[in-house]
């Protein structure tokens, strides 16, 4: 049976843009064979349509599609979860394109086509990639007002202005759904193991792993004041605290017998005896801010100490650090207001004044141990002790470098009296143990330090390589105060960042310059620094517009919020608009308008009648116009009978001139009787 093919073939091409652009994020982030696929699916198809060969029968197009199966299970593991589900979506996408015939299956290819460019939006949600998005559901309807337009004469960039005009009429009712419409969890919230790599700060630190993480310039969170940053000096990030210690790593812990409940803050659950003594003591001045995190796929946050949960799904552990309720897997905001002072509120139980005391057997750090218990004996409080601690950093030959020499047999002895090389995890381990032999209370915190601010907005940019870690002793009457080691030995690193840090290490040169070219403070740095901001503003008023947020603005919009007055307000707001476009389309002109063809026989018509001097006939034909002409200017005959057949061939038989523009073509013919006329 003959197939009779039913979607235009100026519309063809705009299909074949569309799914390349629809695709294109899955092909860039996806495996190499999804590309190979597209490109044989376009081959396939532009040899059919040009009649080389015959489209693939059901068997074909059966076997092609268990292949791609077959290829989604061999790659990711699976054929569900947003990975292998959008790639498996993506490939029957393409594949849809070969059994395109009929108009029906156009539509079923850009209704697809919809769905395809919005899965983009899973693993990327900036502005960037939005605006792409919008760009494929341009020229998706493009498409769709292309396979609606059977006229060959119709210019394939008018489909896109059309579909231009449509998307601008839609975007005010998107903007009011967008205000008014509940918010729900989107489909990308749902818990499904995608195997995503987790990002960021470990639960552990060992030597050589925050200098790895500080090799990479990935956006880490940004924070926004609501009033003046801090000093440099005072941006601690907080996110992890280590207790135990095994003689290479430090780990999180909750001391042996408390549970978990008397540990953590957690809303909704009564809250533990700590908590109110902390909630109940004098603040005095803080901080207020919030943090947009980038994805981790784990579960701390990260704030200054000590942090109060304004906004967000968090809760505060006892060690001062801030818990998700869940790993954040995608951009997460939350509003804390940090209280420096309320550190010295915490109290130090018997069993966690045990842990925060406890070290690895006796072969781990003997030295140390000697060391420390002799700055001990030789001071009258344990602030004397910090103070010799800080000054055998500061007098001694040690250095700060991402690339410090292995510590195979014992980490500590090892980096203070051998090789004295090291990063900030080096410092604060070996610190922390040596406060713990002397019989100071101590813990490792790590974090981030330092943050980049913005020249266009009041936020901060934190990035991976700001990771840190340092020390926190407990002093009576003072509670948990922070020392940092580092600072001791390179105390640019706190004052001006890590860059200032390692600006004389020969050994970081490498690195080193890749930094100061991120940094650049030439027009690449200008537009990072839009970039930034731009990033910033999407995430706060878009990304940021939560449930909490709706209701805040309802509140101010609404006074009280009610679904009734929810669902009034959103009738009010469709119905405004489609008033305001009805108004528009009354008043726009709406009589009868001459095509190009028409205007063009109009021009001479009227010509010849103003210089004849004798009215003629609105009836007339092109033929007859041209015998008046040759009647009334007998030189002007033959160039008459040209334009009139050309006019006529232009008008019922396009093909003629398909290689001229035909009104180019006639303007010049009727230029030239204009000469002959006159």
């Amino acid at each position: 049976m003959m197939r009779v093919y039913q979607v235009p073939t100026h519309t063809r091409l705009w299909l074949v843009i569309t799914i390349i652009a629809c695709s294109l994020p899955q092909l860039i982030r996806g495996p190499a064979w999804q590309a190979g696929l597209v490109i044989l699916v376009m081959v396939i198809r532009a040899l059919a349509d040009r009649q080389r060969i015959r489209l693939p029968g059901k068997m074909v197009r059966g076997v092609l599609m268990a292949s791609v199966v077959g290829l989604t299970w061999f790659s990711f593991g699976r054929i569900y979860g947003p990975d292998a589900g959008v790639a498996l979506l993506v490939s029957l996408f393409s594949l849809k394109y070969l059994e395109v015939v009929r108009q029906r299956d156009a539509y079923v290819v850009i209704v697809l086509g919809y769905f395809v460019c919005a899965t983009a939006l899973l693993f990327e949600r900036g502005p960037g990639m939005f605006g792409y998005v919008l760009l494929c559901m341009l020229l998706l309807t493009a498409c769709l007002v292309g396979i609606n337009h059977s006229d060959t004469g119709v210019r394939p960039l008018a489909h896109l202005r059309r579909a231009g005009a449509l998307t601008l009429q839609a975007l005010p009712v998107m903007l009011v759904l967008f205000v008014l419409v509940p918010r729900v969890a989107p489909l990308w919230n749902m818990r499904i193991d995608s195997g995503q790599a987790r990002t960021g700060m470990s639960d552990s630190m060992a030597p050589g792993e925050i200098s790895e993480l500080s090799q990479s310039s990935d956006p880490a969170f940004r924070i926004a004041f609501d009033g003046p940053m801090p000093v440099p000096g005072e941006r601690y990030w907080r996110g992890l605290t280590l207790s135990h210690f095994d003689g290479r790593t430090w780990q999180q812990a909750i001391p042996r017998g408390m549970e978990k409940k008397d540990y953590l803050a957690e809303r909704g659950s009564p809250a533990p005896g700590w908590y109110k003594a902390l909630m109940s003591a004098e603040r005095g001045s803080g901080y207020r801010y919030q943090v947009i995190m980038e994805p981790t796929q784990r579960s701390w946050l990260f704030a200054m100490k000590v942090p109060v949960i304004e906004q967000g799904d968090a809760a505060l552990a006892r060690d001062m650090r801030l818990v998700a309720q869940k790993p954040v897997s995608e951009t997460f905001a939350y509003t804390v207001t940090s209280y420096p002072v309320l550190s010295g509120a915490m109290r130090l139980d018997s069993i966690e004044r045990e842990l925060m005391l406890s070290l690895p057997d006796q072969d781990v750090g003997r030295r140390a141990r000697g060391l420390a218990q002799q700055w001990r004996l030789d001071s009258s409080s344990a602030e004397e002790v910090v103070d010799r601690a800080l000054r055998y950093f500061r007098e001694h030959p040690f250095y700060y470098t991402l690339s410090p020499p292995p510590l195979p047999v014992d980490p500590v002895d090892e980096f203070l009296f051998m090789t004295r090389r090291g990063f900030c995890e080096h410092y604060a381990s070996s610190f922390t143990f040596m406060m713990r032999a002397a019989g100071i209370p101590a813990r490792v915190v790590v974090g981030y330090q330092g943050g980049e601010p913005n020249a266009l907005g009041s936020h901060l940019m934190v990035r991976q390589y700001d990771a840190h870690a340092w020390s926190e002793v407990w002093l009576e009457g003072r509670g948990w105060v922070r020392v940092d080691p580092t600072a001791a030995v390179a105390p640019d690193r706190v004052e001006n960042g890590l860059r200032a840090a390692l600006s004389d290490s020969a050994d970081d040169e490498p690195l080193l310059s890749g930094l100061q070219s991120f940094a650049n403070s030439g027009l690449l740095g200008r537009l990072r620094q839009w970039g930034d901001y731009v990033d910033f503003q999407w995430q706060t008023w878009v990304l940021g517009y939560n449930s909490q947020s709706q209701m805040s603005l309802l509140r101010q919009l609404l006074g009280s919020v009610s679904p009734l007055r929810i669902a009034l307000a959103l009738l009010a707001g469709i119905t405004l608009l489609l008033g305001l476009y009805t108004l528009f389309l009354l008043s726009r002109d709406r009589g009868y308008r001459q095509s190009p063809m028409e205007r063009e026989f109009w021009r001479l018509h009227q010509r010849v009648a103003s210089l004849s001097g004798v009215p003629l006939d609105t009836g007339i034909t092109p033929a007859q116009l041209a015998e008046r002409i040759a009647e009334r200017w007998p030189r002007a005959a033959e160039p008459a009978r040209q334009w009139a057949l050309q006019y006529q061939q232009a008008l019922y038989n396009p093909a003629v001139l398909a290689d001229n523009p035909r009104i180019r073509h006639l303007r010049r013919l009727r230029n030239r009787l204009y000469k002959l006329l006159d």
